[in-house]
């Protein structure tokens, strides 16, 4: 009885009255304006309906409320990951001189990771309200992930930082038996083992606790 006054209560206020053959974009004014009100802050609600009238409505408002899929769902926002937000809603073709995608070089304008979650979890909350009322069996937004932007590939050709951070050993050699390995052994061993050595290997970095007077290390 709750729900059908509830209802009527919205069609005398001019608002659509949901239905599980209606359209998503009916649904989500119904909530926003019959439901959401009631049960959101005033910066939350208009961060909702921004979300709804940006996103959601003109991605998904043409799908029938029963026949959502959570394939829907995932192909929707796989599109939205990768759409120039400044094409989409011509924000270059606002300013006064065009200065990236209203001049012929889209800035490929993306939404952040964080939004696209922030609007998922929108659809999420409307169609959790839909399960409530009745609506619909289930809420398919649940069944699909965000999930992570994929990682930039590494590039074998540029050079990897060494484990070590010390600069490395400049050998130039033994001057009395020609052998680097005789110079490096000796200077790593701080011994005089071989007279001739002329190695410039670099003093032993100091410990952790005591103040540092090593050169910068090179990255």
């Amino acid at each position: 009885m709750a729900k059908l006054t509830e209802k009527i209560a919205a069609s005398n206020r001019g608002l659509p009255i949901p239905s599980a053959q209606g359209s998503l974009a009916a649904y989500l004014t119904y909530w926003l304006d019959a439901v959401a009100v009631h049960q959101l802050r005033e910066n939350t609600h208009t961060r909702y309906t921004a979300v709804t009238r940006l996103y959601l409505i003109p991605g998904l408002g043409k799908r029938k409320l029963a026949k959502l899929t959570a394939k829907d769902v995932r192909t929707w926002l796989n599109q939205l990951r990768t759409t120039c937000q400044c094409c989409t809603h011509s924000l270059d073709t606002a300013r006064d001189e065009p200065l990236c995608c209203a001049a012929g070089k889209c800035c490929s304008k993306q939404l952040s990771p964080l939004t696209l979650a922030y609007v998922h979890s929108v659809l999420k909350s409307a169609l959790e309200h839909a399960v409530r009322e009745e609506e619909i069996p289930r809420n398919v937004a649940r069944n699909v992930r965000t999930g992570t932007p994929r990682p930039a590939a590494s590039n074998p050709s540029l050079p990897t930082k060494p484990a070590s951070s010390w600069p490395p050993p400049t050998v130039t050699g033994c001057s009395r038996c020609s052998n680097s390995l005789c110079t490096l052994a000796s200077a790593r061993a701080n011994s005089s083992a071989c007279a001739g050595k002329t190695s410039t290997w670099p003093a032993e970095p100091p410990a952790s606790d005591a103040p540092s007077s090593a050169p910068t290390p090179v990255a």
